[in-house]
């Protein structure tokens, strides 16, 4: 449980540190950045923004300044409606890249320093080791070929269509993260664990550039309209395109729950 906790909340965090950093970078002040949902277990105020670790840790959020001040009343030039759309694209953008990026960094980080394999040293002689310009590139071509196979999954004609057994919930989640964890225990190589989680990261990535209200993709596409027409879409209809992108959100949420239930009993 605590490895499957931990992979959540380092995804999670990966993704909200690239809408705080694109935000800071556009000019937008962040009140607070919260790890999880819910109840705050601890807070520290730093560079202006409230830090927070939250009871529930299956999500989280930054908070712009000015957020629910759509018509910036108050003059705040640092308020996130008083940014450009265009501005507020890369804010948006900025989350689902940060994940699907990481597999670069964990990988350089999972490989520099480490002795290079299937090498036989000499008795009492010290092991290469993986040196820093090596594991960038060594994570560049892994990185690739990890997107390679991703593509060619997903490009690939299936021999039977889709159904709800193939869309995962969090136990579905979990069950994986166990299996390569378990895995890595056994073998002694942890690179089945990072896998996992590049694979993790880039699916979190994917599905946030969905191009669906309240998602990532949703406030990029109204971003684009606003840019395109110079006309900022009214607060009503930013609610409804909102409460329409909660129902499809939701919908597959409880397709995902569905597809857990069929699993664990066996259907």
């Amino acid at each position: 449980m605590l490895t499957f906790l931990g992979i959540i909340v380092l995804v999670i965090f990966v993704h909200e540190m690239g809408h705080y950093l694109a935000a800071r970078a556009m000019g937008v002040a962040v009140d607070s950045f919260s790890i999880g949902f819910g109840k705050v277990l601890y807070k520290k105020k730093m560079w202006g923004t409230e830090w927070r670790l939250s009871l529930l840790p299956f999500g989280g959020y930054i908070m712009p300044r000015g957020e629910q001040d759509y018509h910036n009343v108050n003059d705040d030039p640092h308020s996130f409606w008083a940014a450009a759309p265009w501005r507020r694209a890369i804010i948006a953008v900025m989350g689902p890249v940060f994940n699907l990026l990481l597999p670069w960094l964990i990988y350089f980080l999972f490989l520099v320093g480490q002795p290079f394999p299937d090498v036989v040293v000499p008795e009492g002689a010290e092991p290469g080791r993986i040196s820093v310009v090596q594991a960038a590139q060594y994570s560049h071509h892994l990185s690739k070929t990890f997107y390679s196979n991703v593509w060619t999954a997903v490009s690939t004609p299936r021999p039977e269509p889709m159904s709800i057994r193939d869309v995962g919930g969090p136990v579905a989640v979990y069950q994986y993260t166990e299996t390569a964890r378990k895995r890595s225990v056994e073998t002694g190589d942890w690179g089945f664990l990072v896998d996992w989680i590049v694979f993790f990261s880039i699916n979190l990535g994917i599905i946030n550039l969905l191009p669906i209200p309240v998602l990532d993709g949703g406030h990029i596409m109204m971003a684009g309209y606003e840019t395109v027409t110079r006309k900022n879409l009214s607060i009503v209809a930013r609610h409804r395109l909102n409460y329409v992108g909660l129902f499809m959100v939701g919908g597959i949420f409880i397709l995902a729950i569905l597809s857990d239930t069929f699993r664990l009993i066996g259907i």
